[in-house]
């Protein structure tokens, strides 16, 4: 006989009322709504808003799944449901053993306590002894990187170290269904390389059950091989991951998965040096060349927009951009010197540069962008990281393959031709 699947969702939904707070009405409240309504004295209508729509669905005991789709779609809300932060308004969830997750930076953190003590706190929430936890505790500081900070408040934390101390205690006291949302994007891309690998390790080598909600498309084809994708709360597909992602894409295109995707504010960003000055302002990349967005198919055209003030007052403007892969291998790099600029606008305090890609040479992956601009031999600005954007796997030659990672990082354009000749083979 089968086992049985360590999440069971049948039937689930999850509505709002749309400015109902949730509690009892006061005194002081009730008296006011009979001064609006005298007559009746009854509330206003209320909108309702359907967050999760009737969903069903298994996940099988060391299975890792995705969770796709734009915002608003009903991914975390799911997510607590599942966690049991939020309860269902229909339906049911079944969850077999103890449930870690890691959904708002933060959660399940008491602020006031120390990183060490919510460490504790949370192994107990989960039911393991003081023993058990000490036997991993080791394991946990190390891997969160924030060993210098242990004994200081939660509440002192950056996002950053937050969501550092949050997975290693999520995934490392022992869940047997490890839940994470989209926080993971708050860390470095090389935290982030190492929270995947450890949710790969999690799912395959101990057999525990993950479920991850994400935007990064890449991340997603090559952790879980099976993906849900939600559409306005309802479950619009179940299946291969590659199929999920190709029928996300169709459905909105690449661009069009959020107002804020491809837009970066540069204004407040980390400098590699306090006396540089801030002459970059924003980066924009343009999937296809039209509306904002941070993905891309292998070979589609990519525009990257540049916002900088003062440029043209430059006597030597030079301008360098590096593209980088989240293991910081320069992949390539880009420089005015290399092209002259189309038109310089002087006088214009604020400009635009544009660089045009016509065809984006790079295997699918995520990767993010470096900027410097000198005056001659004098550096003014550098950003580091300054932006990311994913790569998604197309069909560049028309041939069925699209190329992956493991292909390298750039695609370079040949032909295949087989001539004949009358050399002899050596024996």
């Amino acid at each position: 006989m089968a086992a049985p699947p360590a999440i069971q969702v049948r039937n689930l939904s999850k509505t709002y009322e749309l400015g109902l707070s949730g509690r009892s009405e006061s005194l002081l409240k009730i008296l006011e709504r009979r001064v609006r309504h005298p007559v009746t004295g009854r509330r206003p209508k209320r909108e309702r808003f359907v967050a999760l729509d009737d969903l069903s669905f298994d996940v099988a005991e060391g299975e890792a799944v995705g969770v796709v789709g734009r915002n608003g779609a009903g991914k975390s809300t799911l997510l607590k449901i599942i966690s049991r932060i939020t309860p269902p308004s229909a339906g049911y969830i079944d969850l077999r053993g103890k449930v870690g997750s890691l959904l708002e930076v933060g959660t399940g953190f008491h602020p006031e306590l120390t990183g060490i003590e919510n460490v504790y706190l949370n192994g107990n929430i989960l039911g393991m002894t003081k023993a058990a936890i000490d036997r991993r505790i080791d394991e946990i500081i190390a891997f969160s990187e924030v060993e210098r900070f242990l004994d200081t408040p939660v509440k002192r934390y950056s996002s950053g170290m937050r969501v550092r101390l949050a997975f290693a205690v999520a995934a490392h006291l022992d869940p047997d269904v490890l839940i994470v949302d989209e926080v993971l994007s708050v860390g470095d891309a090389g935290f982030q390389a190492k929270c995947i690998a450890k949710m790969k390790s999690v799912a395959t080598e101990e057999g525990r059950t993950v479920l991850y909600v994400t935007h990064n498309l890449v991340t997603l084809e090559h952790f879980c091989p099976r993906s849900l994708l939600l559409v306005d709360g309802r479950l619009d597909f179940d299946g291969p991951t590659v199929d999920t992602v190709a029928r996300y894409l169709a459905q909105y295109p690449i661009g069009e998965r959020g107002t804020e995707a491809g837009v970066f504010d540069l204004g407040g960003a980390d400098r590699s040096a306090t006396k540089l000055e801030r002459v970059f302002t924003r980066v924009e990349f343009r999937p296809g060349g039209a509306t904002a967005g941070d993905v891309v198919r292998t070979g589609d055209r990519l525009q990257i927009v540049i916002d900088m003030e003062g440029f043209a007052e430059l006597a030597q403007p030079i301008l360098i951009l590096g593209v980088f892969t989240n293991q910081n291998e320069r992949v390539f790099e880009m420089r005015t010197g290399m092209t002259p600029l189309l038109s310089a606008h002087e006088g214009c305090a604020r400009q635009s540069i544009v660089i045009d890609i016509p065809e984006v040479p790079l295997t699918p992956s995520e990767y993010w962008l470096s900027l410097h601009v000198k005056d001659g031999h004098r550096t003014l600005d550098v950003v580091r990281h300054a932006a990311t954007f994913q790569v998604v796997p197309a069909d560049v030659s028309g041939s069925g393959f699209a190329y992956s990672s493991d292909n390298g990082h750039v695609i370079v354009p040949f032909e295949w031709e087989v001539r004949p000749t009358d050399r002899v083979a050596v024996p």
